[in-house]
């Protein structure tokens, strides 16, 4: 087995806006008819209040050239209110590396049926995503005449090199009404297609003219957007694509996309992995030279892959010729050229825990933030994906991703646990459910000393620490990017809560270090922090919490709630109170808890009246018990503790200035 040709997975991007459907003449684009009764619609047919309403939404699927598929998309929408124009109004079509967009169109029909196109030149290229070596761009254009009671209609071609109907997901419910959905699917001569449906059970495929596959979806209602909702897979209606031969029986079809021909495709990588190698095992040798407990030994290879060895897939100083200059035949050579992708990091590290004695296994994750996977009800690899290796310890099976710089030692990204995996040796694989790391693992560490104002300013200096998932979300969005464009997306992110914040002297520690808290230290200054009426401040001693909304607004619930994870929050405020001002009233909240303590909130005030301070502190956790995700029926009950949340961290105290 060779490595020479495989490269290193990176992390993609990926937009979603809304958009459109439709047929092209060759590159002529060609409109339809509107009809009299489009034109008059007044009201939503499908969603009462909808601020706009597609009438169809058609997309068209070619993929009948090998290595050259193409979506040809055409979308009429009605537009309602002033909500759905401003809506409307721009659009932005992504595209990277691989892919292109073409024949863009958009128009305008107006009530009294004139018309309205979009210009060529009104057509504009942009990036709107650079990281890195990542670049996203987009085909962008502002429509033309729109307002309330109009006709749009738009329409594109995406043309995508080296890629293939297979494991493509078409999708039929998305966040604007639709009063009709189709797709039309061409495969591969020589193929054919397999439809798997997800949360629907009205569309078939039949086979039209052209060999196209035609399926369609009548009134379907948008899809909702509510705050911790499952993943969207878990909830749309959407179809998954797979290709068989047409020569392939049922029978036979059924036991190529099984669950045990997937791992055979993986078994003979693990024998490469544990094959006995001397000059692995001397390598493993003085690595974990004098660890005393397995845990230590495994722990110091997972450092010397992650550090010695340079991750090719996240070093962004090689162009892609010096890339392919890198030879990579056996396990060994990836030592010898001291680099590798993150496939190989991960190889190696397996390579070395088995030379050192450990029992190791290919480990293969779903994805629990795309959905909720299930390998009785589908059996294709693509809901799968290599995740690290599985190592066992004392008994104990673990589950290791060095290939990604910014996980630590034990760490795994939030989707990867609490979900199905495969595990996979050289004779079988079995499935395992992954742990799922508690609230005190992803710990937001808060300290504020700060000082009161008599205008009200609050000043004074900030320390953040995050670990566990708190930490590894925001080394992974922030990884590619230069120091300056964190510390911007930091600033940002505190003024998205209080726009007034004035924030200085900003210093992140140890971002590329996982196996440290990830540490923010700045120091901030809020102009009218603390209301003054009279002889009166009233002051919201929770900084962290201030400026905050409550995370449910809405009365009702149509999907089920989902956190990613367990998490916690330890607050430690200091304010120094100005002078001639003392408290009034500073009654704390208390605790406030569910009865099965799944989420709890524990605030305690004190005032040291020698320094004329006070002292805040707040522990916050919420998923006790591992317990993440919860019935819409038990959505009230959910609201109501959060609301509770909401209103103690928002707690006021009052101030009063002495009598002079």
């Amino acid at each position: 087995m060779t490595f020479r040709n495989l490269k290193g997975m990176f992390f993609l991007f990926c937009i979603l806006f809304v958009c459109s459907q439709i047929i092209f003449a060759g590159d002529e684009i060609v409109w339809r008819t509107v009809t009299p009764a489009e034109l008059q619609m007044k009201t939503p047919q499908v969603e009462p209040g909808a601020d706009a309403e597609a009438i169809f939404w058609d997309v068209t699927l070619d993929d009948k050239k090998i290595g050259k598929m193409s979506y040809n998309h055409y979308v009429r929408v009605k537009i309602f209110t002033e909500r759905g124009r401003e809506r409307f109004s721009k659009f932005d079509i992504p595209f990277s590396k691989g892919k292109k967009v073409e024949a863009v169109a958009a128009r305008v029909i107006k009530a009294d049926g004139s018309i309205v196109e979009l210009k060529p030149e009104d057509i504009f290229e942009r990036e709107i995503i650079k990281s890195g070596n990542v670049k996203i761009k987009a085909k962008s254009f502002a429509v033309p005449g729109i307002e309330p009671g109009v006709i749009v209609e738009y329409q594109y071609k995406e043309i995508f090199k080296n890629d293939s109907a297979t494991g493509e997901r078409l999708v039929f419910q998305r966040d604007i009404p639709m009063q009709k959905v189709t797709y039309y699917v061409r495969p591969y001569k020589g193929m054919k297609l397999n439809f798997t449906s997800f949360n629907m059970s009205d569309v078939s495929f039949n086979e039209s003219s052209e060999r196209f596959f035609v399926g369609t979806k009548i009134n379907v209602p948008a899809l909702k957007d509510e705050p911790y909702m499952p993943p969207s897979d878990q909830v749309r209606s959407w179809t998954f694509l797979s290709y068989a031969p047409l020569n392939i029986s049922n029978q036979m079809l059924g036991s190529m996309v099984g669950w045990s021909f997937f791992a055979s495709r993986y078994t003979g990588l693990h024998g490469l992995m544990t094959k006995s190698n001397k000059n692995l095992k001397k390598q493993a040798e003085q690595i974990t030279a004098g660890a005393a407990t397995g845990d230590e030994k495994l722990k110091r290879i997972y450092q010397y892959v992650q550090t010695e060895i340079k991750n090719i897939s996240y070093d962004e100083t090689l162009s892609d010729e010096q890339r392919e200059k890198i030879d990579i035949d056996r396990v060994e050579d990836i030592i010898k050229e001291r680099a590798g992708s993150a496939f190989h990091v991960n190889l190696l590290f397996g390579a070395l825990a088995s030379a050192a004695g450990f029992e190791t296994r290919l480990f293969y994750s779903s994805n629990r933030s795309e959905i909720f996977f299930d390998p009785n009800k589908v059996a294709y690899g693509s809901f799968l994906h290599n995740a690290g290796v599985a190592v066992n310890i004392d008994n104990k099976w673990m589950y290791f991703d060095p290939s990604t710089p910014y996980l630590g030692y034990g760490d795994m990204y939030w989707h990867d646990e609490n979900t199905v995996g495969m595990v996979i040796n050289a004779n079988n694989h079995s499935w395992i459910k992954t742990p799922l790391t508690d609230q005190g693992k992803s710990l937001s560490k808060r300290i504020g000393k700060l000082k009161l104002l008599e205008d009200g300013t609050l000043e004074g200096t900030i320390r953040v620490e995050h670990t566990g998932h708190q930490a590894i979300s925001r080394r992974e969005s922030g990884f590619r990017d230069s120091a300056n464009k964190r510390e911007e997306d930091l600033r940002d992110e505190i003024k998205r809560r209080v726009s007034t914040a004035e924030i200085s002297a900003v210093s992140i520690e140890n971002f590329d270090d996982a196996a440290k808290p990830l540490t923010y230290v700045y120091k901030v200054r809020v102009p009218n922090y603390s209301q003054k009426t009279g002889k009166r401040l009233f002051l919201q001693p929770g900084f962290f919490e201030y400026g905050s909304s409550p995370v449910f607004s809405s009365a009702t619930r149509e999907y089920d709630i989902a956190f990613p994870y367990p998490w916690s929050e330890s607050d430690t405020v200091e304010i120094e109170l100005p002078k001639g001002f003392a408290l009034d009233n500073a009654d704390a909240p208390g605790v406030i808890a569910d009865s099965s303590k799944i989420g709890a909130l524990d605030i305690k005030m004190s005032i040291d009246s020698a320094r004329n301070t006070i002292s805040y502190k707040r522990n916050f956790h919420f998923g006790g018990g591992g317990n993440i995700l919860f019935p819409a029926a038990s959505y009230k009950a959910v609201k109501n503790l959060f609301d509770a949340f909401h209103k103690a961290d928002t707690h006021t105290i009052t101030l009063k200035e002495a009598v002079k």
